[in-house]
């Protein structure tokens, strides 16, 4: 079952789906300040531009984290 999050800013919406989550920590290596899975919440945007954060998920390679611009 799908259990999709997700956080906003002005300039962009991000989904986690963390039932396909493989936790290869890609996001938190890419951009630790956003992504940091010892705080809650564990996304929080406005710790970095919006185009570090893209390039982030980007990279994730279960694809749990995707992107919207707005």
């Amino acid at each position: 079952m799908s259990n999709v999050k997700t956080y906003e800013n002005d300039e962009i919406i991000v989904y986690w789906d963390d039932s396909i989550c493989q936790h290869a920590g890609e996001c938190v290596k890419g951009c630790p300040s956003v992504f940091n899975p010892e705080r809650r919440p564990w996304i929080v945007l406005e710790n970095d531009n919006v185009e570090n954060i893209v390039k982030t998920i980007d990279k994730c390679p279960s694809k749990a984290l995707s992107y919207k611009m707005k």
